[in-house]
């Protein structure tokens, strides 16, 4: 095997080696941290305290004095199902959801340290699938997003500014406690209905937080058993939509329509312009890392072809004294599959060690921001590892076969 070796190894071009080893390393590296950068992006998107999370926005039809006199006179400002199908028919928007208020009054009383204190609110609701990756949960019950007319406890979720509002402005002010996060879910609010049947009473425990949607949330199941138990002749009014975003595409194209039709983002809409364009960079520093290593490979492929090239007689004659093709070819393999995996291996290790200085930066930035695992890192370099072994292996062979010919 050692003279097979010093017979075929001898116009393998150790600079080309190199080079090739260098292309692939500096493209397998900006791969590697394109992909946990998305990684982490997504998992600091879908957070509840991030309002970008799962690219949700919330419309509204601006509020204008030919309008509030138009609302007096019982003029509907609310959206059509024209205008719903249309957003529904929107490249850039995934799913559309109503929001859904209870058709009676509601009040909520607590009581905290002593002190009770009672409001009139409003309850909304809108589809599950928005809400279930919206909020975050908060002490440590966990509660089950349903309810019906006969739950006892009914979760709901609560704005956070909310709770700003209670900690920084009503308590300091009346001396009473400050809730935190963690205690919050183990008070209970005594929610009153004041329907058309009487009043109707439900406890009601917080499980969640949200800095996305502006009102008070329960499931959307016991809203509609409610609406049609207690308010069964009113139809609800759709003010405000909820729309699921492609985050790739959802950056001028979307802001442009909802400019063209008048429709107001709840919030600053410029943040859907920055989560589109974060993703775009994103893919984009991804598809500038696969370009290089496709360059590395092309360069490692042609590579091999010169050296079979310049071997052809000396392989011809190795296969004409018997020798298969798989053993001449193991040689060419085995210097290109130590190349590949050590280059990976070499990628794998750079991107755990710098990676770790972004997203430094990045909580700096964003308190809330907390890496994921490098685990996606080592797993996407052993499947990119492979990938090449077998590509270069089928290329290796493929020529040695066709000169033993």
């Amino acid at each position: 095997m050692k003279l097979l070796y010093r017979l075929l190894r001898r116009n393998v071009s150790t600079p080309q080696l190199i080079g090739f080893s260098l292309v692939n390393l500096l493209g397998g590296l900006v791969v590697l941290l394109g992909i946990q950068g998305y990684r982490d992006f997504c998992s600091f998107a879908d957070g509840a305290e991030n309002i970008l999370s799962k690219g949700n926005v919330v419309i509204t039809k601006p509020v204008t004095a030919v309008q509030t006199i138009g609302s007096m006179l019982g003029l509907n400002r609310n959206f059509s199902e024209r205008e719903i199908d249309e957003l529904r028919a929107l490249p850039a928007v995934s799913a559309v959801g109503e929001f859904v208020a209870a058709q009676f009054e509601v009040k909520a009383s607590l009581s905290i340290g002593g002190s009770r204190m009672s409001s009139e609110i409003f309850l909304e609701a809108v589809p599950d699938e928005f809400i279930l990756g919206e909020y975050k949960s908060v002490g440590t019950a966990m509660h089950e997003w349903s309810a019906g007319l006969e739950s006892k406890r009914i979760p709901i979720v609560l704005p956070r500014n909310y709770i700003n509002l209670y900690n920084f402005g009503f308590a300091t002010a009346n001396g009473m406690p400050q809730i935190s996060d963690d205690l919050l879910g183990a008070f209970t609010i005594r929610l009153y209905f004041d329907t058309p049947k009487g009043v109707v009473s439900y406890d009601a425990v917080v499980c969640g937080l949200t800095s996305k949607i502006n009102t008070i949330l329960v499931p959307w199941d016991f809203m509609m058993a409610v609406n049609s138990e207690y308010a069964p002749e009113k139809e609800p009014e759709v003010s405000r939509l909820i729309l699921s975003t492609n985050a790739k595409d959802a950056g001028d194209s979307l802001l442009q329509y909802l400019n063209e039709k008048g429709f107001l983002i709840e919030g600053d809409s410029s943040l859907v312009r920055l989560q589109s364009l974060v993703y775009g960079v994103i893919f984009v520093v991804i598809g500038v890392g696969a370009l290089f290593s496709l360059l590395a490979f092309l360069l490692l492929a042609v590579g091999i072809q010169l050296i079979v090239e310049k071997n052809k007689e000396t392989i011809h004659n190795l296969y004409s004294m018997g020798y298969p093709v798989s053993r001449i070819a193991s040689v060419y393999l085995c210097v290109v599959l130590i190349a590949d995996g050590v280059v990976w291996l070499l990628a794998a290790v750079t991107a755990t060690l710098v990676y770790p200085m972004f997203a430094q930066l990045m909580a700096n930035v964003s308190p809330d921001f907390a890496p994921a695992s490098m685990s996606i890192v080592w797993m996407m370099a052993t499947l990119l590892a492979l990938l090449f072994m077998m590509m270069h292996g089928a290329v290796i062979y493929m020529n040695v076969k066709r000169k033993c010919r």
